[in-house]
């Protein structure tokens, strides 16, 4: 039997899937330790659903916990995004090819009362997850009506990015496209699992298009990840 974990970090990224699986005729919820999964068993096939929490940690506990526990045959981690080029605006969605640790971080020597700069610090140990190939391969061939979707790298911290040469500063420094919170850490934790793993986020803004957060995308992200996980997966 599949079973498939699709995960998100807050409410409005897992809302409409736990709808979907609690409509189910097998369905169960599973709570540990403030960990929650909504479990539903359709035909050959068994969803979890699960919200991790916002942040790197709170995503590779879930996810460890997960892998261990139900141990799903692939893991769809999705949620927003922020851009970090201003050719994505809200709406669009990338398909995470890569994602990076920027909270991994070194900087040189500064003595006291020399001053911080940020823009002189160095990636530590700098290390690119990997997706899986073949779901990478089969969510590009399926089309996402919503906005326009494109394959490239997210950047991953426990920050929330709002200076517009900072943002810069990371695409450029790392090669992302996108920034988020969890991407990473599950990509990293799926690895050790040896679980195939596939990313996808959807911008809910864009600070260098001065765009506000919007949570809409969010709901049409669940949708579309719904209809391919049901229909092709």
């Amino acid at each position: 039997m599949k079973k498939v974990l699709i995960q998100g970090a807050m409410d409005i990224e897992t809302d409409y899937l736990c709808g979907q699986v609690k409509k189910m005729g097998q369905y169960h919820c599973h709570e540990e330790d403030n960990m929650v999964f909504h479990i539903g068993t359709q035909g050959n096939k068994t969803y979890i659903v699960n919200q991790t929490g916002i942040g790197t940690v709170k995503a590779a506990m879930a996810t460890a916990y997960a892998l261990a526990v139900f141990h799903p045959t692939l893991v769809i981690n999705q949620g927003t995004a922020g851009a970090q080029t201003r050719e994505l605006s809200t709406g669009d969605v990338v398909l995470v090819q890569e994602a990076v640790n920027i909270n991994s971080l070194a900087m040189p020597k500064r003595k006291l009362g020399e001053g911080s700069d940020p823009f002189a610090w160095e990636g530590y140990r700098t290390t690119y997850y990997q997706a899986d190939e073949v779901l990478l391969d089969l969510y590009s061939k399926l089309p996402y009506t919503s906005g326009r979707m494109v394959k490239g790298k997210a950047a991953t911290g426990d920050v929330f990015s709002r200076e517009d040469d900072r943002i810069v500063w990371l695409s450029e420094k790392f090669h992302t496209i996108c920034e988020d919170m969890e991407t990473a850490a599950v990509y990293e934790v799926c690895e050790l699992f040896r679980t195939p793993c596939i990313g996808l986020r959807v911008i809910s803004n864009n600070e260098l298009l001065d765009e506000e957060f919007n949570e809409e995308p969010a709901k049409l992200l669940q949708h579309y990840i719904w209809k391919i996980t049901h229909d092709y997966l």
